[in-house]
């Protein structure tokens, strides 16, 4: 199938690793023009030789600390200068597993910070300033924990509802600019902070990190947790102009982990 996604231009933000990197790859492939950020400059120097290496495409990289508003300010005005973008993905480091009770004030606002306000500032900015090309698409990369939130995530649950209501509001409100809005949720992907987690739960728990592994892959219904390719086909479908009627929904892709309808 063709995607119709050749010379696209595509900013995937925190795109070093995980997730954010597969989709990064993916639109290279499909002969998008990709800017990848991270607030790590050695890690995109390596993610962009990996591409190159595979693909033998070009890509850009913008170091951008998505933690920091000025680092967002500074940065999305280097890769604005350098013309309109027809993709968006939105994406962000996620935030530190802690119970409602143990979390601070201080933790609230640092997180509401990077994983919410500067997200939406760079949506802010780019649609206020006509940035994106029509048929544009902005991907809210999320968690199902934005719906149905999870215990000892309560940081997670409340900055990733209050995005995907966000992203909802724009579908409302902003898709006659000829812009389609979407969040996805995934529900575990074996990345290096996946694997960070079990290991602080079995930690806790005083449980052996195999077993944890092992019981976490048990409770998704597919049965095991799934690498940043199972995501990727879906999301750059997505991006395509074939996808122009799939607007203001939060989808799960997570093997089938929410319970609800």
């Amino acid at each position: 199938m063709n995607l119709n996604l050749n010379n696209k231009r595509a900013l995937v933000l925190s795109s070093s690793k995980g997730i954010g990197f597969a989709i990064a790859k993916a639109l290279v492939n499909e002969g998008c023009k990709v800017t990848m950020t991270s607030s790590s400059k050695t890690n995109l120097i390596k993610a962009k030789k990996n591409i190159i290496q595979e693909s033998g495409r070009k890509v850009e990289t913008q170091q951008l600390n998505i933690h920091n508003l000025n680092s967002v300010k500074k940065s999305l005005s280097k890769i604005l200068k350098n013309g309109k973008i027809d993709i968006l993905i939105l994406n962000a480091p996620g935030p530190k597993p802690i119970s409602l009770i143990d979390a601070k004030f201080k933790d609230f606002q640092e997180t509401t910070q990077q994983c919410l306000l500067n997200l939406i500032f760079i949506c802010q900015e780019i649609i206020k300033k006509n940035s994106l090309n029509k048929n544009g698409r902005i991907i809210n990369l999320s968690s199902t924990t934005g719906v149905e939130p999870d215990v000892d995530m309560v940081l997670s649950n409340i900055t990733r509802s209050a995005l995907i209501s966000y992203i909802k509001t724009a579908s409302r409100e902003l898709s006659k600019k000829n812009i389609t809005f979407n969040s996805i949720l995934t529900g575990g992907v074996m990345t290096e902070r996946t694997i960070k987690l079990i290991k602080i739960h079995a930690k806790k728990n005083k449980l052996n990190y195999k077993k944890t592994l092992q019981q976490a892959s048990n409770s998704i219904p597919v049965g095991f947790i799934a690498d940043p390719d199972y995501f990727v086909n879906f999301i750059t479908f997505l991006c395509s102009p074939l996808s122009g009627y799939i607007n203001g929904a939060a989808i799960p892709l997570d093997g089938g982990l929410m319970k609800s309808i």
